[in-house]
This record gives C-alpha cells, structure tokens and sequence, in this order.
C-alpha cells in the first residue's frame, strides 16, 4: 500500500450543480498558485507542462461525458515559471446522481507531488492524442470492479 504524507495532499472539489470549484491551500502551493487566485480549470491548465495538457483535459472531461468510473487516478507534469519541472498524482472520486451511473454531480480529489512518475510521458502523449485507454496512466479501477465504499455520495444539497 502506497504511503501518503498528509501534510502535503492538496484537495480540490467540484460541485457541478452549484458550479461551486475549491482548492485547498496545500494544492494551492503545490501549483504555485497565490491565495487570491480563482480555483478555476483554466488557471490549472496554465500550470500544466504543454505537453500533458490535453491527456489532463481528456482526464478532466470524463464526468462529463457519461464514461466516468467513480475512482480515477492520473499522473502529470507541472511546470513552473523558472522552468522546473515536477510530477504529481491525482486521486479522484465521482460522485453520480441518484439511480444514475452518469449523471455526475461532484468531483472531489487529492492531489500530492511524487518524485517519480509511474507512467512514461511517452505514455501521457499516446493518452491525449489517441485517447487510447489501453495506453493510458489511469488506475486499475478502471480495468476491474472496485470493491471500496465510494465515500461520495450526493445530498441533493
């Protein structure tokens, strides 16, 4: 089982029907982004190495195009401003609208920096330009029934 430092996970939360977007302070500073800033996916996007761009994006619309898995796990770049390049993991969980497998309501996931990344960029490129989920840096949840409670669960609130 892998080992996560708390102190150092950052949490966004989407809320499709509110439009409500949250970041926290630690994903804040893990995308080097100042408290002031909107949590929005554009100012994501900009912090984002070009080259991984498109995999996020494709990543980032499956809730929303009805072929999203309730657990999703990515790995990208990020670049900062002074050239240095760094690779996170994403942890995401969907939540659905009741008696719906692809009504998603919320998104909510955490977010952590890693040294190493377990997909090649090779691989994150294949994924955004093919959309290929054979090649694809995606979990096993994907490949095969989760058996976790999906701890999301919407409250029509």
């Amino acid at each position: 089982m892998k080992q996560w430092d708390m102190r150092h996970i950052g949490i966004f939360d989407i809320n499709f029907d509110s439009g409500e977007h949250y970041w926290s302070a630690e994903l804040r500073r893990i995308l080097r982004v100042p408290d002031g800033m909107p949590p929005e996916f554009l100012i994501l996007l900009q912090h984002v190495h070009p080259d991984d761009r498109r995999a996020l994006v494709a990543f980032a619309m499956e809730p929303l195009q009805g072929r999203c898995a309730p657990h999703r796990s990515f790995e990208h770049r990020l670049l900062d401003p002074d050239g240095t390049v760094r690779w996170v993991h994403i942890e995401a969980g969907t939540a659905f609208r009741p008696g719906s497998k692809r009504d998603a309501v919320r998104v909510i996931g955490l977010v952590t920096e890693i040294a190493a990344p377990k997909t090649s960029a090779t691989e994150v490129e294949n994924f955004a330009s093919t959309g290929n989920r054979e090649v694809a840096p995606m979990s096993l949840a994907e490949k095969q029934p989760c058996y976790c409670t999906n701890p999301l669960t919407y409250a029509g609130s």
